[in-house]
């Protein structure tokens, strides 16, 4: 039997999703086309176009106001 040491599986065959802050699709976050962090938060996102989308302006995806 091979040992993996760290590597255990603790999903039990579920799908881990998240929602793409673009445009609203469920993203499966193994399958992302890309992801970003934002303060201290990761993104996943169904395409890289919704990612770049995000990463030109992310505080308008998130809800926050933006300052200069």
């Amino acid at each position: 039997m091979e040992e993996m040491w760290g590597l255990e599986d603790y999903s039990h065959g579920e799908t881990i999703t998240s929602v793409d802050p673009v445009c609203g699709k469920t993203v499966d976050e193994s399958r992302a086309a890309g992801k970003a962090e934002f303060i201290g938060q990761v993104y996943y996102f169904c395409s890289s176009d919704c990612k770049s989308t995000f990463e030109e302006e992310p505080w308008h995806y998130i809800g926050i106001p933006h300052r200069v």
